[in-house]
């Protein structure tokens, strides 16, 4: 399927979405991004310490940031994929969703992907989802991360 791109600028997404072939259009239960502030990440860091990763992050993402000569833009696109999967979900963190429930892992080529857990899994196994995909990038000042939930 091609898509003209003057026709989808004077569409909204609903419309785009009318397109799609009806196996796509059903699969899809969500979509988010975020971006997050890698100088922003390194002041929270400095300012709660241990408490706050601890809090936000699990010890797989905390080994993945701390093995780095860049641990700030991992901690950031941590911080990203986690927020990009609860907008994907359409819940922000309610519903006891917790930080923990989000784990940012990497397979043996670096692909990333999400250890759904917790809440966030129940929920999607309430609504009969069964994949999270991530991308995630970052460089010296922002993370950024989407995420697609079928």
């Amino acid at each position: 399927m091609t898509f003209n791109l003057n026709e989808l600028a004077s569409e909204g997404a609903n419309d785009l979405v009318e397109t799609l072939p009806n196996k796509l259009k059903n699969s899809i239960h969500g979509i988010g991004t975020d971006i997050a502030s890698v100088e922003r990440m390194k002041l929270a860091i400095d300012r709660s310490g241990k408490a706050f990763l601890d809090r936000v992050f699990s010890k797989v993402e905390q080994q993945y940031a701390n093995d780095s000569e860049i641990p700030f833009q991992r901690f950031a696109a941590c911080w990203a994929m986690k927020e990009a999967a609860v907008k994907a979900l359409g819940t922000g963190f309610r519903y006891n969703i917790s930080f923990q429930d989000l784990e940012l892992i990497k397979n043996e080529h670096g692909q990333p992907s999400i250890n759904a857990r917790g809440k966030f899994r129940e929920l999607m196994d309430e609504k009969e989802l069964t994949q999270c995909f991530v991308s995630i990038s970052h460089d010296a000042s922002y993370a950024i991360a989407t995420v697609l939930i079928l």
